[in-house]
């Protein structure tokens, strides 16, 4: 018989969360049988074909209610992005592990990947599943840390008491037989990680038990040349800042664009300012050559191709990961930060004209894409199952 493996996503957004766990399936292979709850089921039909069943997770919930209009609190740690993910809500947080450990009984699990899963892995760790944790950097702490740092110095302001949280978690889940956890990260224990990310943009360099591996993105064994579009990637709801929208359609540049969260008007926008609008991924080699930008969200994915192909890229980050991130590839000077205060259709386009025709921006991207080269070049998937496949001997 074989093993059965459950691909388990709880939480976020972007496609890339399905993505990293394709990939996963992708390198173990036939051998296992697979299912997959997924926190949304946009792109479900790209896993699909690898999963004996596909189906909606339990998800978490986000609550912005502390951090948006005058006065908000931006979120400081990790710590305050769980206490908003319903962390401070023991009986919401009893259902959300009771659901995962029904999923892994009546799935008859033998391995839980998670991926932004928190409860999932919680659950498994109750039932002595073991549980490989998957995903960048930002997003998987080390274990046994003892209080989550602050990501960017400008946003330190912290809402939550993580001791009280701690408390809060236990009343949830010890009565469902997960052992107390002592340190708020304890809710990440798990027997292996899948840390898909570069040295630069990890956290929490230095400080991890097994060594990185590439991020997941397509990578190109080109390098930028002599392109002369830009290419545009914004996976949601980006483009209805009218600032945003506004400069791409009046940039009187060659643009093309793959948009997958774009919606009707904003598409006629494009169109009608000559945008080239893809309907799928655009073939990695194809991009490459082509394109003399990046404009993106700073999103991990779009990020690490442009770092891999010496693309320089402009970044319009909409939350403070992809802030976090971009920030990392501007400090390696490859990339320039649209803040907040540069949200204007007049600012960003001026921002964006100045770096297609900026030299030594591309000269930087190009350099700094050499130097990153070998950690592009490992091989993942034999890692991948060498560490997943030990746990089920």
């Amino acid at each position: 018989m074989k093993p059965r493996i459950l691909l388990a996503w709880e939480s976020g957004a972007g496609r890339g969360h399905l993505v990293t766990l394709k990939t996963v399936a992708a390198a173990l292979g036939p051998d296992f049988i697979y299912d997959a709850a997924l926190c949304r089921m946009d792109h479900a039909a790209e896993i699909a074909p690898l999963c004996d069943l596909v189906f909606p997770a339990a998800c978490l919930y986000y609550d912005q209610a502390g951090v948006r209009g005058p006065g908000g609190t931006r979120t400081a740690t990790w710590g305050e992005y769980l206490g908003d993910s319903g962390f401070r809500d023991p009986a919401f947080l009893t259902r959300q592990v009771r659901w995962w450990q029904d999923v892994l009984a009546a799935r008859s699990t033998d391995l839980l990947v998670g991926d932004y899963a928190p409860c999932a892995l919680m659950a498994a760790y109750s039932m002595s599943i073991p549980a490989v944790i998957v995903g960048t950097g930002y997003g998987i702490p080390p274990p046994r840390l003892p209080e989550f740092p602050v990501f960017l110095p400008e946003f330190s302001h912290r809402l939550y008491d993580e001791a009280e949280m701690l408390t809060l978690i236990n009343q949830a889940v010890v009565p469902l037989g997960v052992p107390p956890l002592d340190h708020l990260s304890d809710i990440y224990r798990r027997s292996g990680e899948l840390v898909r990310t570069l040295d630069m943009l990890d956290p929490y360099q230095g400080q991890r038990e097994q060594p990185l591996l590439p991020p997941v993105a397509d990578v190109s064994r080109l390098m930028a040349s002599d392109g002369d579009e830009i290419f545009v990637y914004f996976s949601t709801s980006e483009l209805e800042d009218e600032a945003v929208l506004g400069a791409i359609t009046t940039l009187g540049l060659p643009i093309r664009a793959f948009c997958p969260g774009l919606g009707p008007s904003a598409a006629t926008r494009l169109t009608a300012a000559g945008v080239l609008l893809e309907t799928a991924p655009v073939p990695v080699d194809l991009l490459v050559r082509r394109s003399r930008l990046i404009i993106n969200a700073g999103q991990h994915g779009i990020l690490c191709l442009g770092l891999a192909a010496g693309l320089p890229q402009i970044c319009i980050p909409q939350h403070l990961e992809q802030l976090y991130h971009a920030r990392r590839a501007e400090a390696a000077g490859v990339a320039q930060v649209a803040t907040i205060h540069d949200r204007t259709a007049p600012i960003l386009r001026q921002m964006i004209q100045n770096a297609y025709v900026d030299g030594r921006l591309a000269s930087a991207a190009r350099k700094s894409a050499e130097a990153l080269q070998p950690q592009f070049a490992v091989r993942p998937e034999a890692v991948i199952r060498a560490r997943l496949t030990s746990l089920l001997r």
